[in-house]
């Protein structure tokens, strides 16, 4: 009979448990597409960067037919209320893709030209692309820095 009654006891004791509420893992890169003439161009980021983290963005081309050329001259800006301001100008060296997709990557410091540490904020990371008919698109991403 005590034997019985434990056993009760331990299945009511589970039963009351709650079972642990999962909750979705947070998104580690975001692929952001934009549609061209001849293709697309993707801008994978991550979803937030910490303040004083390098910011890492892989660029890809994927042309449909013809080719694309970028990323060219691209930059930071901030939005605010008194409007856009480009914060840095980045160095990157431009691919050419006529078949299939290839990627560049785009590196910031999160420093602004003039060397000063930038904070926390969203900023856009700005670029234009070139298809082999010379049409030239802007292609944009946010960067959220936290």
């Amino acid at each position: 009979m005590r034997l019985l009654a434990a056993l009760f006891v331990l299945l009511a004791v589970a039963s009351c448990q709650v079972a642990p509420v999962r909750t979705a893992a947070p998104v580690g890169e975001l692929v952001l597409p934009t549609t061209v003439p001849n293709g697309k161009v993707e801008v994978i980021v991550k979803s937030t960067y910490a303040v004083g983290e390098a910011i890492r963005a892989t660029i890809r081309l994927i042309p449909t037919k013809g080719s694309l050329r970028g990323p060219i001259d691209p930059y930071i800006q901030a939005s605010g209320f008194h409007g856009t301001a480009t914060v840095k100008h980045l160095s990157v060296d431009p691919i050419s893709v006529s078949a299939g997709a290839g990627e560049a990557v785009v590196l910031w410091d999160l420093r602004d030209d003039g060397g000063k540490a930038v904070g926390s904020d969203d900023y856009s990371l700005v670029f234009s692309v070139v298809d082999d008919s010379g049409r030239s698109t802007s292609v944009g991403a946010t960067l959220q820095v936290r």
